[in-house]
């Protein structure tokens, strides 16, 4: 900007100046002046510099580069090769006196050399499991170690060869115990003379994880996939069955049962489950029981688990899971069939994919043998329960079988898994007790034969003192568990005593009617024929040897028609009424004593005419 300073006249009046009066702008246009007149003294100097040059010289030159290039001092980076246990099955259910062994291979690599030595380290688990079991180490085939695995311990060396080694329980007995623990190898390298891994240069440790359990209980059979009607309902009729691998009786009170979502606790005071025996977790009792017609026959070496509630929120069809807790929480069995779910709540890291094959409707998923664990969902398969079918007394029918004599059972029973002759057959006969004329509470059941083979035939003698209605319980076995089965139940059998046909003057054989008043239930009673003094040629005879009546036909009341002997006019048979003397109070001092009535019975008068018994009775019906 110019600035213009303006001057006033002696009268005030600005006067007029030109531009060459302003001071200022005469300085601004001195400054131009030089500026312009440098640039052009630039110009000309330059252009006769330039104007002077007459050639110029070229050089050629390279530039090369080395790369990837690596400059370490040293390194000791080793890995090892580590087989399965030998055998599987025994590192997860270790008895007394199982050994089972393990082999690892320590490969150098590209390791400098180094030297090494291995302990045992970072245990977990039971304790007392864990300081009982021995371990015997070898190293080139020569033994290094021989003592408690919590001790073990070796020399430093540069050996680099298989390790071997071999665990055991020696004769410590624990049962549903587990240990976790690792096997270091800790190496560092050899150069320098490092006294020690902790202070020795480059080093490098690597480890080999292992797991081992003790027998004890396993989850053995599983029933999700619930035959509908004939077995039950979903959910409800579903069944876990659990193994005691043990010589000992187990107590599970306060364990859990888990599935994919949910735990449940087993109830305290549960029966122990006997050494080597079973027992059904059930969410109904209507499960299982050991008198037919049931969904699932209950033998006498599994103890019932009623939980009253679903397992878990229900067993999937497709997919599940099952866990075996401690009342610790600590997890002793597990498996799971189908192709699991990562957002299962009760995942883990043991859950197999793909899971344990998925069984057909009907079908059950089983360990075989019983117990069999190698922590592969390949010890499970599918089995299929027998089928079969009781001949005679058949499952419609109605009978009359007498007291004393010998009837034939006849069955047709097919083994779905194998050969039908693997099948064990088991045969019972149940007493109405409470004489309702069916099968309830309070009824029992007795064993005609406990095993038998399946032959399709079992020849039977009814026992005498039972009154009443009896039914034939048949059950198929198979031969890997005796929760693989299927049973049945004959119609309803009568069981009178024997027509007596003998000499006037014998009397008849004394059968005794047993008093089921207090019988209790599942209590095999063998009932003995008293005869007394009886002469070889009286004999007990069976007027008809059964009466099969039609079951469609149905009364509203059923009476005992009354057996009604009629004597010939020959006979003079003189019949003398018992005589009973009335009670008497006897007085001795003070006391007074009650004499019982005494019952004289008289002689009856021989005959040569026998008596003669007509209309047999059909089918009789019990009285209380």
């Amino acid at each position: 900007m110019t600035r213009v300073i303006r001057k006033r006249n002696k009268l005030g009046q600005f006067a007029k100046t030109t531009i060459w009066d302003n001071v200022a702008f005469i300085k601004v246009m001195k400054q131009m002046s030089f500026k312009l007149l440098a640039i052009t003294l630039i110009i000309g100097l330059n252009a006769v510099a330039l104007s002077q040059i007459g050639y110029t010289m070229g050089y050629y030159n390279d530039s090369e580069s080395s790369t990837d290039n690596t400059f370490v001092a040293g390194n000791v980076d080793f890995s090892l090769n580590v087989s399965d246990w030998n055998p599987i099955e025994t590192a997860v259910s270790m008895a007394p006196g199982d050994i089972t062994k393990k082999t690892v291979e320590v490969d150098p690599q590209d390791s400098n050399p180094f030297q090494y030595f291995t302990e045992s380290n970072n245990f977990t688990g039971d304790a007392d499991f864990c300081e009982g079991l021995n371990v015997v180490t070898t190293l080139e085939e020569d033994e290094v170690y021989d003592g408690p695995l919590v001790d073990f311990s070796t020399d430093t060396t540069t050996t680099l060869d298989s390790w071997e080694f071999t665990y055991s329980t020696g004769v410590n007995d624990f049962q549903n115990k587990v240990c976790d623990f690792d096997i270091d190898y800790n190496g560092w390298q050899t150069r320098h003379d490092y006294p020690t891994y902790e202070n020795g240069g480059y080093n490098d440790t690597e480890k080999v994880e292992n797991h081992l359990a003790s027998w004890g209980f396993r989850i053995n059979k599983v029933y999700y996939d619930v035959k509908t009607p004939e077995r039950g309902e979903e959910g409800t009729n579903e069944w876990v069955e659990i193994y005691n691998q043990t010589n000992t009786d187990l107590d599970i009170s306060g364990w859990q049962i888990c599935d994919n979502t949910s735990c449940d606790t087993i109830p305290l005071l549960t029966p122990l489950i006997p050494a080597q025996k079973y027992a059904v977790i059930v969410a109904d009792s209507s499960t299982v029981s050991n008198l037919l017609p049931a969904f699932w026959y209950l033998p006498s070496e599994v103890t019932m688990i009623n939980i009253n509630d679903l397992i878990g929120n229900g067993l999937a069809n497709d997919a599940d899971m099952l866990t075996l807790k401690r009342p610790d929480g600590v997890i002793v069995d597990q498996m799971n069939w189908g192709t699991p779910d990562t957002g299962w709540t009760n995942y883990n890291a043991n859950v197999w994919n793909p899971g344990a094959v998925d069984v057909a409707e009907g079908n059950v998923l089983a360990r075989v043998p019983s117990g069999y664990d190698t922590d592969a969902p390949s010890d499970w398969v599918e089995l299929l329960p027998p089928t079969v079918d009781l001949i005679y007394p058949d499952e419609a029918g109605s009978y009359t079988w007498y007291w004393t004599q010998s009837y034939n059972i006849t069955w047709n029973a097919t083994n779905n898994n194998g050969p039908n002759e693997d099948l064990d057959i088991s045969i019972y006969y149940i007493k109405d007790v409470n004489h309702d004329g069916i099968i309830s509470t309070g009824d029992t059941a007795h064993t005609i034969v406990a095993t038998t083979d399946n032959d399709g035939i079992h020849n039977w003698k009814v026992p005498s003192g039972f009154l009443g209605y009896i039914w034939i319980q048949l059950v198929a076995t198979g031969p890997e568990n005796p929760m693989l089965n299927s049973g049945t139940v004959s119609g309803k059998i009568y069981d009178p005593m024997p027509i007596f046909i003998g000499p006037e003057n014998v009397v008849a054989p004394e059968l005794i009617v047993e008093d089921t008043t207090d019988e209790q239930h599942d209590v095999n009673t063998e009932i003995v024929l008293v005869v007394e003094d009886v002469p070889e040629e009286i004999e007990t005879v069976v007027i008809e040897e059964e009466t099969i009546v039609s079951t469609e036909e149905v009364f509203e009341e059923e009476v005992a028609p009354e057996e009604e002997i009629i004597l010939t006019e020959s006979t003079q048979e003189e019949i003398i009424p018992e005589e009973i003397v009335s009670e008497e109070t006897i007085v001795e001092g003070n006391e007074e004593i009650l004499v019982e009535p005494v019952i004289e019975e008289l002689s009856i008068l021989p005959e040569e005419s026998p008596a003669i018994v007509e209309d047999v009775p059909v089918e009789p019906v019990p009285t209380e």
